[in-house]
């Protein structure tokens, strides 16, 4: 499609040297017309033309100097219509010029407008997936988490969705949650669900190994399904040595009480099939009770609203979480003693050794 030039408006400069000009020319053109009005009109062609081979008595004239005050002034009146003629030319192309010299930015968007529109995508094309961009939104599956004492990606752990929980072997509250994710583990690992389980040493000191926790959580829950039911190897939830994983989760999805790191153990997330988290659940809202949600991400649907139970378990937890605080805090200021410290890293130890003790025991061949 052709598009039509726009006229750009005469500039003010341009509008200037045209008025002078054409006064110019006007008052010329008077003081050419006075000098005819007083001369005697003669017609040029009446008077025979003098060559060089003619006699000039015989009344001819020279036709490149007449000798008549008509002849000089027509000779000047068409050298003034030539000459007027020749700066119109100039006034206007000097125009066109001025209105070709934009500046930058307008030169690029006439560029823009004058371009001719991008082909359409043909089917070929438009079925052919489109690169990442560089910078994208960051996943779960974009992370690696130790296993076994060696890094793993998640992204070897897909599913359709998946539920992430920080577990604590000896919380009381291990008997309420991980028989639950067992539950889901059962029913919906065939549809695509993978549950991860991380432990950690922050809080109270884990006294089990990594394998032996695994080993554990088997033969007590009958949780541990190669690759649908995971148990990472510890890691830091909390804090500035926090692994980068439990970062990127508490930084994308604060809970419902605007507070963004991990504050109780068996604190849960539910991510989508692109790894990225979609709920959290708190410490007493068991896996029993995620099933709806659950149900929905393996099917890829939306999650239902969030229930009154789930809202009301978020605060129970927040109360929870202060009392925890106000009581560490105590705590710390009555253990403010050299002797209280010592007795306190005694006690680690004697519970570090016991756990040793029992590894021992349950990995020993005699024992089995």
């Amino acid at each position: 499609m052709q598009q039509q030039q726009q006229q750009r408006p005469v500039s003010f400069p341009l509008l200037l040297r045209l008025v002078v000009l054409v006064a110019t020319a006007s008052s010329a053109s008077a003081f050419v017309t006075r000098t005819l009005v007083n001369q005697p009109f003669r017609s040029i062609r009446a008077t025979p033309k003098c060559y060089m081979s003619t006699d000039r008595n015989n009344g001819c004239q020279d036709s490149s100097f007449p000798s008549s005050s008509f002849s000089r002034a027509d000779l000047l009146k068409r050298t003034l219509a030539g000459a007027t003629s020749l700066s119109f030319i100039s006034l206007f192309n000097g125009g066109r010029r001025a209105s070709a010299a934009t500046t930058p930015e307008q030169g690029a968007t006439e560029l823009a407008s004058t371009a001719p529109a991008p082909a359409s995508p043909t089917a070929s094309s438009a079925s052919t997936p489109e690169a990442a961009p560089k910078g994208s939104v960051k996943t779960a599956y974009d992370y690696s988490v130790p296993y076994d004492g060696v890094r793993v990606p998640l992204a070897n752990f897909k599913g359709k969705a998946v539920v992430v929980c920080n577990a604590k072997t000896d919380d009381p509250e291990s008997l309420n949650q991980i028989p639950g994710l067992t539950y889901l583990t059962g029913k919906y690992s065939p549809k695509g669900l993978k549950i991860w389980i991380f432990t950690t040493e922050q809080g109270t000191f884990e006294t089990d190994e990594d394998r032996v926790i695994r080993i554990k959580y088997y033969q007590q829950y009958g949780f541990g399904q190669y690759p649908n039911a995971l148990i990472f190897d510890k890691i830091d939830v909390v804090g500035k040595r926090a692994d980068p994983f439990y970062k990127y989760l508490c930084k994308t999805l604060k809970n419902p009480n605007k507070i963004a790191r991990i504050t109780l153990n068996f604190e849960k997330f539910l991510l989508d099939a692109n790894g990225r988290p979609i709920r959290r659940y708190p410490r007493k809202y068991t896996a029993y009770d995620m099933e709806e949600d659950v149900k929905a991400a393996v099917a890829g649907l939306p999650l239902p609203p969030p229930s009154p139970k789930l809202i009301k378990a978020w605060r129970d937890a927040y109360v929870e979480a202060e009392r925890n605080v106000t009581r560490d805090k105590a705590s710390r200021k009555k253990c403010a003693t050299d002797t209280c410290r010592q007795d306190e890293y005694r006690r680690f130890e004697d519970r570090r050794d016991m756990g040793q003790v029992r590894q021992r025991q349950e990995s020993s061949p005699e024992q089995k």
